[in-house]
């Protein structure tokens, strides 16, 4: 999310407030604090009780369409040009991804690259693909990039991360990595 795909994290809190969350609210705090964000995304607690655990905060009986509906707003989908990058670059180089993700966004977002471009997965446009929710790590723990270093007989000095978000590319940096922060209104296509 905000490399390869576009997303908008402001939609979903805002649509939050339809499940009784939002300002004005106690949940949104508890939210902000709650240790269940950090376990579904590290796979620690399934999608049943990530969702049961946001009924419980906002003190609403949402169903689960809805909830995911709401929860997969945050995706607005694959630039076509951000595909066709990864598949240039793969011919020349070893591509991996690092998401932190969960299981209704990837479901969402392989929906989308089987609907719009005949992939059947994210898989398919890298070497290996590592996932929060399934490697139990996410960014920017240090021990989730240590993790693919070793993993990938990839040297840090010869791998460069690519990221949106501050935090991913300090820990990468400290780690040896070269690094390229995608600033918003920056695309993968301007460097590549």
């Amino acid at each position: 999310g905000g490399v390869i795909l576009d997303i908008d994290i402001k939609t979903v809190f805002d649509k939050f407030i339809q499940l009784g969350i939002g300002p004005g609210h106690d949940g949104i705090h508890l939210i902000q604090n709650n240790r269940v964000f950090k376990e579904y995304e590290t796979g620690v607690t399934s999608t049943t009780e990530f969702r049961n655990e946001l009924r419980k905060i906002s003190k609403n009986e949402f169903k689960d369409p809805q909830f995911d509906e709401i929860w997969n707003s945050i995706i607005i989908g694959f630039p076509a040009e951000n595909i066709e990058v990864l598949k240039r670059i793969k011919l020349r180089y070893r591509t991996f991804l690092m998401s932190n993700t969960n299981e209704l966004h990837y479901l969402f977002y392989t929906e989308i690259l089987r609907r719009n471009f005949a992939c059947e997965s994210i898989d398919e446009l890298f070497e290996k693909t590592s996932y929060s929710d399934t490697s139990h790590m996410r960014k920017p723990e240090a021990q989730f990039f240590e993790l693919i270093l070793k993993e990938n007989s990839l040297i840090a000095e010869q791998t460069l991360f690519i990221d949106d978000f501050a935090e991913n590319i300090e820990t990468a940096a400290k780690l040896g990595l070269k690094t390229l922060h995608l600033k918003e209104g920056t695309k993968l296509i301007d460097y590549f």
